[in-house]
């Protein structure tokens, strides 16, 4: 499967009084939705939709675990 093609391994909710403003912005490079946890994201995903060497954007499409200090467990998600 294309990168661009994996689902979000997490929900890009919205809340009332939330500042980072999350949303979906709809992709032409991918027909199809891009999500994104703040406006400086959008405007990357924008940036990226309108540059023609682009062919697949993906938003947080993995997760990434570790084991910290004293062996606890960490995880991100790569945005």
């Amino acid at each position: 499967m294309p990168f661009e093609h994996a689902p979000s391994v997490r929900a890009f909710a919205s809340y009332r009084r939330e500042h980072n403003l999350p949303g979906l912005w709809w992709s032409a490079t991918t027909v199809g939705h891009v999500g994104y946890d703040s406006w400086l994201e959008r405007d990357h995903v924008m940036l990226l939709d309108f540059d023609p060497a682009v062919v697949g954007i993906s938003s947080q499409p993995f997760w990434l675990f570790w084991s910290a200090a004293k062996g606890r467990a960490v995880s991100h998600t790569p945005d």
